[in-house]
């Protein structure tokens, strides 16, 4: 058994940082939520010229900010003042890549209250988020817009980067229809579009979704080669289509609804289509990633949802009737997996 004089200083630091992470994360929130960066558009500002901008109450503001500028979150300059930096910019709503809805998405009450049950979710296995509001996460949102409408914004933003380095890893060329299922508003398939001229593209989610996608296909200016078809995943999708493209939607279901939805896309799908799924692959080991912690997210929030390895794809898609042809990795934490139907 370790005694206390085998453990470093450095290794009890690394673990009180951990303790607190928390702390830190709810700062951000707290500086999302009151758009400070935003107040900080012009330039710098006094921290009571800021704490009046943003109606708060300069000295806690001040403590605020004073933790996040330690971590490159906003800075103090030498005359008092507090100003945006790389990172702070982020958070303003109106840059590309604004990150600010997916922390306002994560600080949000329905996140927060069900990572409070993660007592629950271990010694039960449901999602705290199910036992906490009695209904499944998407079933929530198409009853509470505004949350909808933060969650939209949210993905659409926070895929911006991932969407350039699916475009930059998978070659495009050559098809003729792509079909996004469960694409939300089209912000993936959009960037697809905008970068592979002659695709045609079909934004395929639930009915509810379609105004706001309509609205944001029409404001990318791909009206003309772009539609929204409404429907369920678990009942139909397109046919006929050269490719189908899910991204960051089988990590939201357990392995039977995935094999439901892997179905009805392989009815849908011609002998030579492909299938493109974009998702974290867990590395096996113990080696830091992403997938880990966003697969305990899912854990919190959907029943079954989860993030897998590339066997466990790969079984998903052998039960489903597909081939695992190549998992292409991107400059990001997503890789996409190629398949195509194996009978």
């Amino acid at each position: 058994m370790a005694q206390a004089t085998d453990i470093s200083a450095e290794d009890v630091a690394r673990l009180r940082g951990i303790i607190t992470q928390y702390f830190s994360s709810r700062a951000l929130y707290a500086a999302a939520a009151l758009d400070v960066a935003g107040a900080l558009t012009g330039g710098a500002k006094t921290i009571d010229d800021l704490a009046s901008a943003t109606g708060t109450h300069a000295p806690s503001l001040y403590r605020v900010l004073r933790v996040l500028a330690a971590s490159g979150i906003f800075a103090q300059g030498d005359d008092g003042r507090i100003s945006n930096t790389p990172l702070s910019e982020l958070l303003r709503a109106d840059v590309p890549g604004s990150l600010r809805d997916l922390v306002l998405l994560f600080g949000d009450e329905t996140s927060w209250r069900s990572w409070e049950g993660i007592l629950h979710a271990v010694r039960t296995g449901e999602a705290p988020f199910e036992h906490l509001y009695g209904e499944k996460f998407f079933d929530y949102l198409q009853g509470h817009p505004d949350t909808a409408a933060m969650f939209d914004r949210a993905m659409a933003s926070a895929s911006s980067t991932t969407n350039a380095a699916v475009i930059e890893a998978v070659d495009f060329s050559g098809l003729g229809t792509l079909v996004d299922v469960a694409g939300g508003i089209g912000s993936a398939l959009c960037s697809i579009l905008s970068a592979t001229p002659g695709l045609r593209g079909i934004v395929f989610d639930l009915p509810h979704v379609g105004e706001r996608a309509r609205a944001f296909i029409a404001a990318q200016g791909l009206a003309e080669r772009c539609e929204f078809v409404g429907g369920s995943f678990f009942e139909a999708v397109p046919p006929g289509a050269d490719a189908y493209f899910m991204k960051h939607i089988l990590h939201d279901w357990g392995d039977g609804e995935c094999a439901k939805i892997l179905a009805v896309c392989r009815k849908a799908m011609g002998e030579k289509a492909r299938l493109l799924i974009c998702e974290r692959i867990v590395p096996i080991g113990n080696e830091p990633s992403s997938a880990k912690l966003i697969d305990l997210h899912m854990m919190m929030t959907n029943h079954g949802g989860r993030e897998r390895t590339e066997k466990e794809y790969r079984t998903l898609l052998v039960t489903a009737g597909f081939k695992l042809e190549r998992v292409i990795p991107t400059s990001t934490p997503w890789s996409v997996i190629e398949a195509r139907k194996s009978r």
